[in-house]
């Protein structure tokens, strides 16, 4: 029931590696319009890197690496009725330890992603966007460390966004409590935006896709798609 399409957008898997859990703490809550969250977690362990992106970074809180931290926090406006606005951000290191062919410590791995969105639902109609980007320091000693060479490098720069609309058929029948939502999403992204001198980008990692779909809801917690 959160997205309309039977599969995650692509950008919310390949760039922000969702679903994403780390351990931590931190704090939440609203004030007025305003909703925030702000949290101290383990980092991503970049020896899970790829040209595909960080997913394979993700530790998932069991045997979770701690030799380096990160910071994720966002914010969300929700004063007008059907609108929720926000931004959120995700600062910290993945070299975890990891060393490189030579034996020395490849330090910090700095990783950062920067994402806004928004999602309106206005009567029958819901529109939803979102833009993300991301970079990762010492890529070309990371590619080292993990062996990677040419078009299969690590990407210094992650960028994708997509817009998504769908409108509510059965909301022009005022007696109906179900939904049928026709929609349709535009999403591009790419793992590799920028490389370090000396590697290749792989264009099949700059990816356009267009997803067409149909949801019904016979009731708000559940849907067929």
């Amino acid at each position: 029931t959160t997205f309309l399409g039977a599969r995650r957008p692509g950008v919310e898997s390949a760039i922000i590696p969702t679903t994403w859990r780390e351990l931590g703490w931190g704090v939440h809550g609203e004030l007025g319009p305003w909703s925030y969250r702000s949290y101290l977690v383990n980092g991503l362990d970049a020896s899970g890197f790829s040209a595909s992106g960080i997913r394979g970074g993700r530790q998932k809180g069991a045997r979770a690496k701690a030799e380096e931290w990160a910071w994720t926090g966002r914010l969300d406006y929700t004063a007008l009725p059907g609108l929720l606005a926000g931004a959120s951000a995700y600062v910290g290191g993945s070299g975890q330890g990891l060393r490189d062919s030579a034996g020395e410590p490849v330090w910090d791995v700095r990783t950062m992603l920067f994402e806004g969105h928004v999602e309106w639902k206005w009567r029958g109609l819901e529109l939803r966007a979102l833009g993300v980007r991301g970079s990762i320091d010492d890529v070309a000693a990371l590619n080292s460390a993990l062996g990677l060479t040419g078009s299969r490098s690590v990407g210094e720069r992650q960028e994708g966004g997509y817009v998504e609309a769908g409108f509510d058929l059965l909301s022009l029948a005022p007696a109906s409590r179900q939904g049928l939502v026709p929609f349709a999403r535009l999403e591009r992204y790419d793992t590799q935006a920028r490389v370090p001198a000396g590697f290749a980008r792989n264009p099949a990692n700059d990816v356009e896709v267009l997803t067409l779909g149909l949801a019904w809801r016979p009731i708000p917690q559940a849907v067929l798609k």
